[in-house]
């Protein structure tokens, strides 16, 4: 192989590799003591950063887990009252999810056929 042809090469690697879609976001997750999930979202709970430490130490004296990880999607979560009392079913959990279709019927999939 040329020299010239092993530099297109790597220089067509690299752009293929740079135009290639990000296909995980990053999502945070906040486990209770009793290992509950009470929090699920791409935005973070709590201010990262030194200015933060505080919120961070008060999830630690409760006893909170922060986990953040690479997913796609990442299907958020939250608690359904303000105080934390108690866990979520599913039928609230998917009540939160963003509807996917476009059809004007709730957001559901409807047929593309029109009526006769």
């Amino acid at each position: 192989m040329s020299r010239r042809l092993v530099c297109a090469f790597i220089v067509g690697a690299a752009v293929s590799a740079a135009a290639m879609p990000a296909l995980a976001g990053t999502c945070y997750e906040v486990i209770d003591r009793n290992d509950v999930v009470i929090y699920r979202g791409t935005r973070t709970p709590v201010d990262l950063s030194s200015a933060g430490a505080p919120a961070r130490e008060a999830m630690r004296n409760r006893g909170e887990l922060l986990v953040i990880f690479d997913v796609d999607p990442c299907i958020a979560v939250q608690r359904a009252t303000s105080s934390g009392g108690r866990t979520l079913s599913a039928d609230e959990i998917v009540a939160g999810w963003r509807s996917v279709g476009n059809s004007g019927f709730g957001g559901t999939y409807g047929s593309t056929v029109p009526p006769d």
